[in-house]
């Protein structure tokens, strides 16, 4: 079985590539290869051979090219992989088609040019986006097989971050919120870390994490809040002798479990530790 897609892959090309590798029954060993736009890897017509799938090339059923709305060989593949899976009884893991879901409509509205409307489009963080990485792999000179190889580490990490971080808001919604003297505060007993993140994002200027497994807990808090943990450290050493806390120098972190090294985990109920930072 073989993938083929265009020589110097964009997002797109190797978005396509990677769902059929990964969602499509049967392609997880499929080889990719490449060819010219308007061309094929052998002399048949495109899709005339089951097990050739021509993606973002060739004008066939996985190419957008030929169409003028604004969709793109993502879009298509995913759509294609849905039928396939349904026409089996199967369907996509719940949780994985949110994160494809938005992973589709991201590298779709990039491959029509609409990440020029961003507001980060004019500032130097825009070159930190997927596809501008891939064209910067590109613009290396690298083969295409290097852009796949690449890409598909990339992928898989988006994709892996892109769950956790639905995980995490939905685990929020069992949060015990709470007034510090910085303003609404959140915490969770969870094993999803991204719920520190994700409650900053959402606005909480400080999270309290629990390890649902291990007992240690990870205070972060956000910087544009003028929130000072020194006093709640003070607390928590003096009563918490046994157990390892790192109070950051930025004096928004407090930490009692860190992935460098085994720290001992606090004696402290969630509830204790609530208490020492309310308001």
């Amino acid at each position: 079985m073989k993938i083929v897609t265009h020589n110097n892959p964009d997002l797109d090309a190797v978005i396509s590539c990677w769902l059929l590798k990964r969602f499509l029954p049967g392609w997880e060993e499929a080889e990719i290869v490449f060819c010219e736009p308007n061309s094929t890897i052998d002399e048949n017509p495109v899709d005339s051979n089951p097990n050739i799938l021509y993606v973002d090339v060739g004008e066939g059923k996985l190419d957008h090219h030929q169409h003028s709305d604004r969709t793109s060989a993502g879009t298509l593949v995913y759509k294609f992989i849905d039928k396939k899976l349904k026409d089996t009884g199967q369907d996509f893991k719940k949780l994985d088609k949110k994160a494809l879901d938005q992973i589709i409509q991201v590298s779709t509205e990039i491959d029509n040019a609409g990440d020029l409307l961003w507001e980060e489009s004019a500032k130097p963080r825009n070159y930190f986006y997927l596809h501008i990485l891939i064209a910067g792999v590109r613009g290396m000179g690298e083969d295409d097989e290097k852009v796949i190889e690449f890409s598909f580490l990339a992928l898989d990490s988006l994709f892996h971050e892109i769950k956790k971080g639905i995980d995490a808001r939905d685990e929020l919604e069992k949060g015990i919120e709470f007034e510090s003297p910085w303003g609404k505060s959140i915490a969770i007993e969870t094993g999803n870390d991204n719920v520190l993140w994700e409650g900053e994002r959402a606005g909480y200027s400080v999270v309290i994490r629990k390890d649902s497994k291990n007992g240690n807990v990870r205070i972060y808090s956000r910087f544009d809040r003028g929130v000072d943990l020194t006093k709640a450290y003070k607390k928590i050493k003096k009563i918490d002798k046994n157990a390892d806390w790192y109070f950051h120098s930025s004096k928004v972190l407090l930490l009692n479990g860190s992935k460098m090294k085994e720290m001992k985990p606090t004696s402290l109920s969630l509830g204790e530790i609530i208490n020492i930072l309310k308001k």
